[in-house]
């Protein structure tokens, strides 16, 4: 009995490293440059943990959310910050109609 397989004629691959792509790799490695260069804004000895500070802050952001599938962590944080938190109430018909007729008991 012979089975067959189907096998798509373009497969479309992405270079990556475990879980990030390539080029989330030359923004973490380009990341060091940017905490070496500004580790003159802080403090003498807290200089060495910052300029480790960025690499490690973009790879956690750069990793894919495991709460969103095909988002990373930093489109998912963007998004709960602009979430907009007013709280939203239906409209509840006859208490408005009682309020317009001037009913007494109206809530």
């Amino acid at each position: 009995m012979r089975r067959e397989i189907r096998i798509p004629e373009e497969i479309q691959a992405t270079a990556k490293w475990s879980k990030l792509t390539v080029l989330d790799g030359i923004i973490i490695t380009c990341s060091f440059g940017i905490g070496f260069f500004s580790k003159g804004i802080v403090f003498p000895l807290l200089q060495m943990p910052y300029v480790a500070f960025f690499p490690i802050a973009l790879y956690i952001l750069l990793l894919p959310s495991a709460d969103v599938p095909s988002r990373k962590n930093y489109q998912v944080a963007i998004t709960v910050l602009r979430k907009d938190r007013n709280v939203y109430k239906s409209i509840d018909i006859n208490s408005s109609i009682n309020k317009i007729e001037g009913e007494e008991n109206a809530i």
